[in-house]
């Protein structure tokens, strides 16, 4: 599985230095979401990474109860790996141990929220159902970076899209 995430964070970093965009505005953008796939021998890897703002509504560390109670929110949600991403039955996934990353108040602006998602499978999923897109509206873009035995790609989902790993 390390071979596949290095392929990919190499694959991530080449697409980020030949898209003008990202290129123009950095790898932090409101309303977009990074979701990084891995497949090798039964894993099924997610690496989800997306602006607080987008998940929370605000960067900047919590000052109110509600904001207080958002992050809570937050956290329960990020801590069920199916509320965000479902593969396709079929595949026979069940989740495994879940990591997600504290926010890092103390930069000041442009905090990031990153989880790390991984399934035992049978087989290989087909598709993944993005519960996401009603969890967190303010994401209007997902940037997928998949990398499988099958090779490589990026897509680019929009809110009520499913993911097609074939």
């Amino acid at each position: 599985m390390k071979k596949w995430i290095v392929l990919l964070a190499l694959t991530s970093a080449a697409a980020w230095a030949h898209d003008d965009e990202h290129h123009e505005h950095g790898p932090h953008q409101h309303g977009v979401a990074t979701l990084d796939v891995a497949f090798d021998k039964g894993e099924l890897a997610l690496d989800f990474a997306s602006p607080a703002d987008n998940v929370l509504g605000f960067e900047h560390a919590p000052k109110t109860d509600a904001e207080r109670k958002k992050i809570d929110q937050m956290t329960k949600t990020l801590s069920l790996a199916t509320n965000l991403f479902v593969p396709d039955a079929a595949a026979g996934c069940k989740t495994a141990p879940i990591k997600v990353a504290a926010p890092d108040w103390s930069t000041g602006a442009h905090v990031d929220i990153d989880a790390d998602y991984s399934f035992k499978c049978q087989r290989a999923p087909a598709s993944i159902a993005l519960p996401l897109w009603k969890q967190y509206p303010n994401i209007h873009e997902l940037v997928v970076n998949i990398a499988t035995d099958k090779g490589q790609r990026q897509l680019k989902l929009k809110p009520g899209q499913t993911l097609n790993l074939r």
